[in-house]
């Protein structure tokens, strides 16, 4: 199967230079210099309007207040100032530290913003942050005194005081940027330093309180999972009330049967002290997990279980744009079966679920009273179809830990229907436990999608199941070059190879689709020529992406390629058997240059041709508003887009499809 060297055209874009250096404010638009204290303001500014709804026209930048040192009045900069709804004063004051910064430095520490509370008289909360650590402040006036106290948050745009603690789910916001992820590093990090405990038991512990809060966020009524007062969050008779109110929630979550077995191996309640436990919920109160973003949450998810679970055989995530090019190019649809062989934690089945998830979204759409905001009756109607589709969808791995961290990566994303096992996936699925084979049979998936673990390391030896594999058998060239198999089997044999064959023959005959991530040896290497053989003797090879090197850098080197196969029907097969030859058909290659990252992980941005980094603010917008369907390249608050192809190369393999019919 030889492979063309086929260039991604590069998309036209509103382009103007960046000045070194700099980088652009979120609120003016205006060039601030580049670095990373700016890096956390811009992000407090995306925060501030994307998830509290302020207006960019209430929001000042390096806002002159006028502070009090010993007797004599000086005039600082606020690095943020939200001013008040109805008048032009500070009301909220944001003090920006670098990300090396502590709350308890003697300059830029947490002291000196309470003292611009009690100096500013309009000004009611207020905010350290150093970008991973937030720490809130609320102002009270008495007669006589002015008292600025630790407080869990400040209110919304058009929210009063009593929004501060989550006694509402309206209070539930959906999470951007990387605030996400910053919450889950906060919680790691209390963790670690006041709890203690082994990294993998630290890892099972706070997984129970995700549950926990998806289990909240299932019910109506008033949260549980929340800090309901200020003793709450800081006395010792409040955090103990709170923890109670969460192993109640994790109770319930052992109950239900599509959770059975998923924490066997753990102690039965939760081991955190009231006050770890208390300090966890109110960092995760406040964000609504199920219609937070797919992304948003498998970054933070991705890298809490990167460092406990990512295994050394093999096992890596699947970079996220190389997911989502992969599901785009297949592009399922609600109903079809949906299976990965080696899920890990779960990359393809989760953006499937949310591919599929939002083609259901959109379709419900049409009929809402209000398009952008449907009512409790219609997103009801909506998440029973979102369920009831979760059902199509499986996904099995050798690694028990992996599956649960799958489950709940699927339960995060508003599925929890138990479609996940840990089985050895390369045995014969007639050997599977009754509950598995009955859902998972082979030549019954419209689409299987895998990035299966590889490396001459990790040989699969017993005879058991190599015997099931065409492959796994030995195979000669014939003199008119073709090749056939023999009856001898292989005493090992690597499991992507394997895994090509699993794959194929999970899917329907006819109409089953696969998409799968190899070694770019299987490709080339004179060894693997009776493996393609097979390939082009059962599948129609649909498209074959090559990645570059920096892909999976820098977890590994390995060259891979993605490529997209349809199963031929026995018929076909037939056919072209007696005809001795196949038939002829097109495949779609791409040789892609960029993936968006450098061989460290550093992202790439897209340059002019003289190597200055070039923005187009005017592209963040659609950026934000759009949808797992689109799968545009990333576009920073900046206007700097992310020097990504594997988007257009989606986009131009179904324009090719489209034509085909």
């Amino acid at each position: 199967m030889s492979k063309k060297n086929k260039e991604v055209s590069k998309e036209d874009i509103l382009e103007s230079e960046i000045p070194d250096g700099k980088i652009a404010d979120y609120i003016t638009g205006k060039w601030m210099r580049e670095n990373e204290q700016e890096q956390v303001r811009q992000n407090f500014e995306r925060t501030l309007v994307e998830e509290y709804e302020y207006p960019a026209t209430n929001i000042r930048i390096d806002f002159a207040i006028k502070i009090w040192e010993g007797d004599k009045q000086k005039t600082k900069r606020a690095p943020i100032a939200v001013m008040h709804k109805e008048k032009d004063e500070p009301y909220i004051l944001a003090l920006i530290a670098n990300p090396k910064s502590n709350p308890t430095d003697k300059t830029s520490g947490a002291s000196e913003l309470e003292q611009w509370l009690v100096d500013i008289p309009t000004a009611e909360y207020g905010c350290w942050t150093n970008g991973i650590e937030n720490i809130f402040f609320q102002k009270k006036k008495t007669k006589f005194e002015t008292d600025v106290f630790p407080v869990n948050d400040f209110p919304r745009y058009g929210e009063d005081a009593s929004s501060i603690y989550t006694t509402d789910r309206r209070r539930l916001r959906v999470a951007t940027g990387n605030n996400l992820l910053y919450a889950f590093k906060r919680c790691h990090d209390y963790i670690h330093a006041n709890q203690g405990g082994s990294k993998e038991q630290i890892f099972w512990e706070f997984l129970k309180l995700l549950f926990a809060k998806i289990e909240d966020e299932s019910h109506t009524g008033r949260p549980r999972f929340a800090i309901r007062s200020a003793e709450e969050r800081n006395d010792a008779d409040g955090q103990k009330e709170v923890k109670d109110r969460v192993e109640k929630l994790f109770k319930e979550v052992r109950s239900k049967s599509e959770f059975k077995g998923l924490f066997d191996a753990q102690a039965e309640g939760i081991i955190f002290n009231h006050e770890t436990v208390s300090y966890i919920v109110a960092q995760l109160e406040k964000y609504d997990f199920i219609h937070s973003s797919v992304d948003v949450k498998g970054v933070a998810y991705e890298t809490i279980v990167g460092p406990t679970l990512e295994g050394t055989k093999g096992e890596f995530f699947t970079p996220r744009n190389v997911v989502k090019m992969t599901v785009k190019m297949l592009d399922p649809n609600p109903g079809d079966r949906i299976y990965d062989p080696a899920c890990g934690t779960g990359g393809f089945i989760v953006i499937a679920f949310n591919y599929v998830s939002e083609k259901l979204r959109q379709k419900h759409k049409l009929k809402w009273i209000n398009e952008n905001k449907p009512t409790e009756e219609e997103e009801k109607k909506l998440f029973d179809e979102i369920h009831e589709t979760g059902y199509s969808i499986f996904g099995t791995d050798f690694n028990s830990n992996l599956v649960k961290a799958a489950q709940m990566n699927m339960i995060m994303n508003n599925d929890g229907r138990g479609g996940l096992f840990s089985i050895d996936s390369l045995r014969d699925p007639y050997s599977w436990a009754k509950e598995v084979s009955q859902k998972i049979q082979l030549g019954s998936m419209d689409f299987v999608m895998a990035n299966p673990p590889f490396g001459a390391k990790i040989k699969i030896e017993r005879r058991e199941t190599l015997e099931h594999y065409d492959l796994a058998h030995g195979w000669s060239k014939t003199e008119d070059g073709k090749w056939q198999q023999e009856a001898s089997v292989k005493n090992a044999l690597e499991p992507e190879v394997l895994f090509i064959e699993r794959c194929v023959k999970m899917v329907k005959p006819g109409t089953g689709k696969c998409g799968i991530v190899l070694p770019d040896s299987i490709l080339s290497n004179p060894g693997y020529a009776y493996v393609r053989y097979w390939i082009l003797q059962n599948c129609q090879v649909l498209a074959s992406v090559d990645l570059p090197v920096e892909t999976f850098l820098p977890r590994t080197g390995t060259q891979t390629s993605v490529l997209i196969l349809r199963r031929k029907s026995d018929q076909e097969k037939l056919m072209e058997s007696m005809s001795g030859q196949m038939n002829a058909y097109d495949i779609f290659m791409a040789n892609v240059k960029k993936v968006g990252k450098d061989r460290r992980g550093n992202y790439l941005y897209k340059k002019d041709e003289r190597g200055k980094e070039i923005v187009s603010r005017e592209l963040y917008k659609p950026f934000s508003e759009s949808t797992i369907l689109d799968f545009l390249p990333v576009i920073e608050t900046t206007g700097r887009m992310v020097d990504d192809e594997l988007p257009r190369v989606a986009e131009m393999f179904l324009q090719t499809q489209k034509v085909k019919k």
